[in-house]
């Protein structure tokens, strides 16, 4: 009797023991699962959504979280199906948020808006965009949207940088006639008179209505429906500019040079301030092109080349990329870009500099030698 009493008591410790071997085994599965479907359909966090996490029931799993695209999501939850023993409850929610209803885009309505990584005023600024961009909106939180950007970078953005759009809106919007801020830094007027009161600032890249234009001044309606005024030279027709772009190295040196000495701000894409990676987006975007935003996410774009022991290979336009400087990642991982000028010769935003001319040979007067010991690798986006 005591013996199988024992045995009773060794089954009833065993039986939990087993149950949990058995859990923390499936808890493995399903890690692997969820990292390996993020490793296919969200490998960027920065570019794609895929919040995804879980927790174990007496019945089976419950999947929690929210993904971008619904490929994704079937995916998902095919393979947990195969793998999993026990009932699978699906709450992964999907973007856009059903609760925006039929706004599923933004126009945004200020001269440069910020983006930041969380929603709220503590958040960090993580890129910028400009007044006229179509966003695409995923879901809103008190005071933000949550959105992705033309080149798919995403971020949270204040509710009154940006005005919600519907598919008519977006449509109307996208069938007027617009016109491009082409000077650096301008100012709408009030009134069609150069010592008028400003209606609001305007940088280069921003795009607005056109109501209207004579000999000298164009006039621009803003998202409240105010009118404003504007010297033509300072603007171009927005189809008519995007036909006149030509993506050559000459082209791209020129506007890099009209931006010598703007500040540095990280996480800054305009000509308030930008990065070092915001200043090469800058000058591609002034001559048509949309680059991705951060410095390694540009290292992918176009043909990696040789640059030559000297950098002789180098051709004005190609884009130069620097590891890290911290001891503590001596690793080839991309935390610096320049514009190729031609050999040696490079422009950059630097966080100590500002944009600034720097040189890759020795005998220059831009010479830097950190820079040098830094640098990784060439790419070439123009392939004429």
């Amino acid at each position: 009797m005591k013996a199988y009493s024992m045995h009773l008591i060794i089954i009833t410790l065993l039986i939990p023991l087993a149950l949990e071997a058995r859990a923390t085994k499936q808890s493995v599965l399903i890690k692997h699962v969820i990292k390996s479907t993020e490793q296919q359909y969200a490998p960027d966090h920065r570019t794609a959504v895929f919040d995804i996490n879980y927790r174990q029931t007496k019945k089976g799993v419950v999947i929690f979280g929210e993904v971008d695209t619904l490929a994704a999501k079937d995916t998902l939850i095919a393979r947990l199906r195969r793998n999993i023993k026990g009932e699978l409850i699906d709450s992964v929610r999907m973007l856009p948020d059903t609760a925006l209803g039929g706004y599923r885009n933004g126009i945004v309505i200020i001269e440069v808006a910020d983006i930041l990584d969380k929603s709220h005023k503590q958040g960090k600024l993580t890129t910028q965009v400009l007044m006229g961009t179509v966003v695409a909106l995923l879901k809103k939180t008190e005071g933000y949207y949550f959105i992705q950007m033309p080149d798919r970078y995403l971020g949270w953005i204040d509710t009154a940088s940006v005005s919600p759009a519907n598919p008519n809106d977006i449509a109307a919007w996208n069938n007027i006639n617009k016109i491009i801020i082409t000077e650096l830094k301008c100012t709408v007027r009030k009134a069609p008179d150069s010592s008028s009161a400003p209606l609001c600032n305007v940088v280069a890249g921003c795009i607005l209505k056109k109501d209207n234009q004579n000999d000298e001044w164009t006039t621009v309606e803003l998202s409240d429906g105010q009118k404003g005024f504007i010297q033509n030279f300072f603007v171009q027709d927005l189809d008519g500019w995007r036909n006149s772009r030509i993506l050559d190295g000459d082209n791209l040196e020129k506007t890099s040079i009209t931006l010598l000495g703007i500040r540095y701000i990280w996480g800054g894409t305009s000509v308030k301030g930008m990065d070092c990676s915001g200043f090469t987006k800058m000058v591609y975007r002034l001559n048509g092109m949309e680059l991705h935003r951060d410095a390694d996410q540009q290292a992918h774009q176009g043909m990696k080349i040789h640059p030559g022991k000297k950098f002789e290979k180098l051709r004005k336009g190609d884009l130069l990329f620097f590891r890290s400087k911290k001891k503590k990642n001596r690793s080839k991982y991309i935390t610096h870009v320049g514009l190729s000028l031609g050999k040696s010769l490079f422009i950059h935003s630097s966080i100590s500099k500002n944009v600034r001319l720097s040189s890759l040979d020795p005998s220059s007067n831009y010479f830097e030698k950190s820079l040098l010991k830094r640098f990784v690798l060439a790419r070439r986006i123009i392939q004429k």
